[in-house]
């Protein structure tokens, strides 16, 4: 498996880079100014580092194939993936306007939810994919804000 920023051909091949490089570049960040309402002037990185996070969901889809392939046909399989083709692609799907979009609410995904007392007061999150009987999934700590704990070794 391959992984670079710039692809493996091209001016660019040998540079090195990350997810904030490459939205720079790629004039994500140019875009995302434009769609943020009362976002300052210039560009814009994404609030999470999309391109990194979904190269990495490609890169194991791509782990998984090879070996599905390799299970069918035989032989070896070489996986290549570029943060800049992400970005690239991820651009491709468009925008949807979030000022006009309604809000999806919770309704759907209710039965799949959780709420937990935590430092900040009641938190609902996604529980756990997987819940086994004689060892069900829990927090030993709920998160707190930074500075709750002082740093210190547990023994």
């Amino acid at each position: 498996m391959s992984l670079c920023a710039f692809g493996l051909a091209g001016p660019w091949a040998a540079r090195r880079g990350f997810d904030t490089v490459v939205q720079t570049v790629s004039g994500i960040t140019l875009r995302q100014a434009e769609c943020v309402p009362g976002a300052r002037p210039g560009p814009n990185f994404y609030p999470v580092s999309a391109i990194d996070y979904c190269t990495g969901y490609l890169m194991a889809f791509g782990a998984m194939m090879a070996l599905l392939r390799k299970t069918r046909e035989g032989g070896s399989w070489h996986v290549r993936l570029s943060l800049a083709q992400t970005g690239h692609w991820l651009r491709q799907l468009g925008r949807i306007d979030g000022v006009h979009c309604r809000d999806p609410g919770f309704d759907d995904v209710r039965d799949r939810l959780r709420e937990t007392q935590s430092g900040f007061g009641l938190l609902t999150a996604v529980h756990h994919a997987a819940e086994m009987s004689e060892t069900p999934p829990h927090w030993s700590r709920p998160s707190v804000p930074l500075g709750t704990h002082a740093p210190a070794w547990r023994g």
